[in-house]
């Protein structure tokens, strides 16, 4: 899900949190969150990247008087988009009762087809 931070007039960064579905997460309902289990090094890297984050665009913003340059914005969001991207590759948890499902699914396709 590429994530597209736009800045306000008035210099704030806003994240647009609705997630763009591609055809093959249309299935997955709202209230099925995407859950992912970060290995020590992965953890690692969102915790800094997060950190990086806060501070490049607070230290900023109170010397720039609520406003964020173009070169300050352009690096909160590559740092947003590594931090996805770390998010991205982590591994993705599987409720048991989903797994237990896609499983008969994949025994039985032609009933999941009705």
């Amino acid at each position: 899900m590429p994530i597209t931070p736009s800045v306000s007039p008035s210099g704030q960064i806003l994240v647009h949190t609705m997630p763009v579905l591609t055809s093959s997460r249309r299935e997955r309902s709202s209230s099925q969150a995407l859950r992912r289990r970060p290995s020590m090094d992965q953890g690692h890297a969102l915790e800094s990247l997060g950190h990086a984050i806060e501070y490049v665009y607070d230290s900023r913003v109170y010397q720039n008087g609520g406003e964020l340059s173009p070169s300050e914005v352009e690096a909160v969001q590559l740092l947003m988009r590594l931090s996805r991207e770390v998010f991205m590759e982590c591994r993705e948890v599987v409720p048991a009762r989903r797994g237990f499902k896609l499983w008969l699914h994949h025994l039985w396709p032609e009933r999941s087809a009705a």
